[in-house]
């Protein structure tokens, strides 16, 4: 009897610690354009401005000033959201 009761305990133990050391990974910081995923962890690029928006010329979208995005995804350019919208490139979407 005595070794059933310490053969249970050392599983139930065993267990427990198993679930409590799982790590939880939060999240990436990534947003969906559509065709493709990226990070947001380039320097931004100088020339942006009051105004301006940052097209994402690879992915096809623009994102406005506050955005994590704003003139840090690898291929783009400044340019005005009228210009930009003119060109065919939409709004991304928001990030939380």
């Amino acid at each position: 009897m005595t070794t059933k009761f310490l053969a249970l305990i050392s599983v139930i133990t065993i267990a427990a610690f198993s679930v409590i050391q799982a790590p939880s990974q939060p999240p990436p910081n990534t947003v969906s354009s559509g065709r493709t995923n990226e990070t947001a962890t380039n320097a931004e690029r100088p020339g942006g401005g009051h105004g301006l928006v940052w097209v994402n010329t690879e992915s096809g979208v623009y994102h406005r000033e506050g955005s994590p995005f704003y003139g840090t995804t690898e291929k783009g350019k400044h340019m005005t959201e009228q210009d930009s919208i003119q060109a065919g490139y939409k709004r991304a979407p928001k990030t939380t």
